[in-house]
């Protein structure tokens, strides 16, 4: 619990040297919050391997069992949708993925749908798929780090699991952020609010607001082990995503109420030579 705290607190301060949260608009009314997720899209970079198109859909269950949920050809979960066909992420401008800083020599790779792509990937393949499962394997262009990703419905559940597996090619050890975020716009709407706990961080409208009580959770279920990366959940007070090598700009200890936010869980370890350190995440309604 200490070191986590203690990890946070130096992200948090960190974020500082490089403005921090203090310049960032609030965002207070629906028309402004697409407004500033477009410009915030428009301005990253982009390439034609960016998308959010989806490539595989999974549905399952009805009413408040109901699950569906959409992965891109890069392994970005481009919409999903739970209970009662509520969606959380196909709303606006699309943003979820993943993001890699390599803090040896302060690379860092990207790839967050609509929110844009770093520029320094190879072209991403899908290992297998099914039913319920999709596996995609991704190689950054330097050669560097293998990310894979294998995204399942466990059965019997209205979850999805994400699990990241980062290989580090180089031969040398490295310490690197993984880095998985959302843009949560609940139930269709973009102001909504947004906290964190030790293992997870969420969005949500309360019930009795004049807003569809429902919310999005990320939760790491990762165990602790010498081959797993440690987890820092944490929520921002923007919609747009983190740069890796910079993961806390926009933190924001909560709760934070009637925002455009976004959720973020945030692992980092060191990664010997040659192996591979794993995270793993669900997406639960709530």
């Amino acid at each position: 619990m200490k070191k986590v705290t203690i990890a946070l607190a130096t992200i948090a301060l960190c974020s500082a040297c490089f403005g921090g949260t203090d310049n960032v608009p609030k965002v207070s009314s629906e028309q402004e919050a697409a407004a500033a997720q477009a410009a915030a899209a428009q301005a990253q970079p982009h390439t034609a391997q960016a998308t959010s198109t989806c490539a595989f859909t999974f549905t399952s269950g009805s009413d408040n069992t109901f699950l569906q949920y959409c992965v891109t050809a890069n392994g970005n979960i481009a919409q999903l949708a739970t209970p009662f066909a509520r969606e959380y992420i196909a709303v606006g401008t699309v943003g979820e993925g993943y993001g890699i800083c390599d803090t040896t020599n302060s690379s860092f790779y990207f790839d967050y749908a609509d929110f844009g792509d770093s520029g320094n990937w190879g072209p991403a393949t899908v290992v297998s798929h099914d039913q319920r499962t999709v596996k995609i394997v991704r190689t950054t262009s330097d050669g560097n780090w293998t990310l894979t990703q294998t995204i399942t419905r466990p059965e019997e559940t209205q979850t999805v699991k994400v699990t990241m597996a980062l290989r580090n090619n180089t031969s040398s050890d490295r310490l690197a952020f993984l880095l998985r975020y959302a843009d949560v716009d609940v139930s269709g709407t973009f102001i909504n609010n947004f906290d964190a706990t030790l293992v997870s961080a969420f969005g949500w409208d309360s019930f009795g607001s004049n807003t569809p009580p429902f919310g999005l959770m990320m939760q790491n279920v990762a165990s602790n082990s010498t081959t797993t990366l440690r987890a820092i959940p944490f929520a921002q007070n923007v919609g747009e995503p983190p740069n890796p090598c910079v993961p806390g700009a926009h933190l924001v200890f909560g709760p934070v109420l009637g925002t455009d936010g976004a959720i973020v869980m945030s692992y980092d370890g060191t990664i010997q030579k040659g192996r591979t350190k794993t995270a793993a995440l669900t997406y639960r309604g709530m």
